[in-house]
C-alpha cells in the first residue's frame, strides 16, 4: 500500500496522523541550521586569528588609539607646565648642560605619578611615535601605550631608561623592534628635554631575566618586548646609546 493510501485509510479509521516522520524531518532542519551557523563562526574565527596574526588585534588597537588621544593632551600639557629649576643653558641655542638635565630630570622624576604620560617616543625605522606612560602594569599602563620600566631610570640621568611595549594587542607598538639596526635612531621627547638614542645592540633573554637593567657607565634606552609573538616566555631587547641632548620640544 503506497503512504498515500496509508494515511487515507488512517484518516477513515479515525485514526491520528502519524508525527514521528514529521518530527524527523524538523530535527533534521534544525541540525542542519546548526551546523551552518557552527562552520560560520569557525570561519569568522578563522578569518579573525589570519588578522590577529599578520596585523595584530583590532578591537584593543582602537582602544589604544583612544587612550593615546587622552594622554597626548594630559602630556603637551606637561610640556607647558614643566620649568627646570635651573637654566639649562648660559647661551641662547646652546646645548643644554649635564648637569642641567640631570637636575631637570631628579625633579620631573619626583613629580611624575605612576600611570602618568611622561613623554613620546618617535621610531623612524618602524614608523612609530607613541606618548609613553609611566608603569608597565599589563591593564593598566601598557593598554594605554608603551610604559616605563618603575626599575629603571629616566632619561639624562646617565643610568638606563627601560621601556616595554605590546607586539601583538594594544596597537603593538612595539611588534617590529626586531626590525631595528645598528645605528638607527630612537628619539624621546621629554618635558625637560628631548633625547637622541643610536642602537648598537640587540639580546633575547628570559622573561625575569633583569640584567637588561645593568648600568653601563652611559646613558641607555631599553626596549622590551614579548618574544617570540604571542608567548610571554623571553624578551627581545634593543639596546640605544644616548648621543646628544636638546632643550626641550615646544
Amino acid at each position: 500500500m503506497s503512504s498515500e493510501n496509508s494515511e487515507r485509510a488512517a484518516f477513515e479509521n479515525g485514526v491520528d496522523e502519524p508525527v514521528t516522520g514529521r518530527r524527523g524531518s524538523r530535527r533534521r532542519r534544525v541540525v542542519s541550521r546548526m551546523g551552518l551557523v557552527i562552520a560560520a563562526l569557525g570561519a569568522v574565527l578563522v578569518v579573525w586569528a589570519i588578522v590577529i596574526l599578520f596585523f595584530g588585534d583590532p578591537v584593543t588597537a582602537l582602544y589604544q588609539d583612544w587612550r593615546q588621544h587622552q594622554l597626548a593632551g594630559q602630556l603637551n600639557k606637561e610640556f607647558r607646565q614643566f620649568r627646570p629649576s635651573t637654566p639649562f643653558a648660559n647661551k641662547k641655542n646652546a646645548d643644554p648642560s649635564t648637569a642641567a638635565i640631570r637636575a631637570a630630570a631628579l625633579r620631573f622624576s619626583r613629580e611624575i605619578h605612576s600611570g602618568q604620560a611622561i613623554g613620546r617616543i618617535e621610531i623612524p625605522r618602524i614608523g612609530i611615535s607613541k606618548v609613553v606612560v609611566n608603569g608597565t602594569d599589563w591593564a593598566a599602563d601598557l593598554s594605554r601605550g608603551p610604559g616605563r620600566y618603575p626599575q629603571g631610570s629616566w632619561p639624562g640621568m646617565g643610568k638606563v631608561t627601560a621601556i616595554a611595549g605590546h607586539r601583538t594587542t594594544f596597537g603593538a607598538p612595539f611588534r617590529h623592534i626586531d626590525e631595528l639596526a645598528r645605528g638607527n635612531r630612537i628619539r624621546l621627547l621629554m618635558p625637560y628635554g628631548t633625547f637622541n638614542y643610536r642602537v648598537f645592540a640587540h639580546e633575547v633573554v628570559r622573561s625575569n631575566d633583569w640584567s637588561i637593567l645593568h648600568k653601563r657607565g652611559f646613558d641607555t634606552l631599553v626596549l622590551s618586548a614579548c618574544h617570540p609573538l604571542y608567548s610571554a616566555s623571553h624578551r627581545w631587547i634593543v639596546f640605544a646609546r644616548l648621543v646628544s641632548v636638546t632643550a626641550p620640544a615646544g
